[in-house]
């Protein structure tokens, strides 16, 4: 028996020759959404000024763009942070009781962002790869318990995490695949008795 919550991968290969090329049931997101088994949601493309072709950010195909020369375009770039806080404010029914994953580009990206949350009173923390096992569980449970308000996360939320409450997700980076975008959205997705729906905030920089 195999499961998958995306059977699209990111390398392109097809999964279905392990399971005879066949597909036994399928629920696409979208169905599941009409069917009332996902939580509905509302999606907001903002446009952040931030244009990385003029920025010289490098793209290579099969790659993407080059990470560090990101990391290096939104880290300290506090007038993009602030906009991130003004289109919040604007689209959050209510920030106390906000619950949102801010998905990054890079660890320094995170801790940068966490930063910038808690100096305008936002209880925020990053969550990567640099953060021991038992800090991340703690996160988790201040998360889960409303003490922390906003988790930033660099490839660690995509997939694997559950936690039904989140009504918010801030896309702050290029999300340069379906798939991925999916996994992402799937977060916050989950059904929950404390949220009417999900709010997707994607700083793009050229809609």
């Amino acid at each position: 028996l195999g499961l998958t919550a995306t059977p699209e991968r990111t390398d392109g290969q097809s999964i279905l020759h392990w399971f005879e090329n066949g597909i036994s049931a399928e629920l696409r997101l979208w169905e599941a959404i009409d069917r009332q088994i996902l939580s509905p949601f509302q999606y907001f493309g903002i446009n952040d000024n931030v244009d990385l072709e003029a920025a010289g950010v490098s793209w290579r195909r099969g790659f993407g763009y080059d990470t560090a020369e990101l990391s290096n375009v939104y880290t300290g770039n506090d007038a993009r942070v602030a906009l991130v806080l003004e289109q919040m404010d604007h689209y959050v029914d209510d920030l106390g009781k906000i619950k949102a994953i801010g998905f990054c580009v890079s660890i320094e990206h995170a801790q940068y962002m966490a930063r910038k949350f808690n100096e305008a009173g936002i209880p925020s923390k990053a969550v990567t790869s640099s953060v021991s096992s038992d800090d991340r569980r703690v996160i988790l449970t201040n998360f889960r318990n409303g003490s922390v308000k906003v988790i930033f996360a660099v490839d660690i939320f995509n997939e694997g995490v559950d936690i039904p409450d989140v009504n918010t997700l801030l896309m702050l980076r290029p999300t340069e695949s379906a798939t991925i975008f999916i996994q992402q959205l799937g977060r916050g997705l989950r059904k929950s008795d404390n949220k009417n729906c999900l709010t997707v905030l994607d700083f793009v920089g050229n809609q």
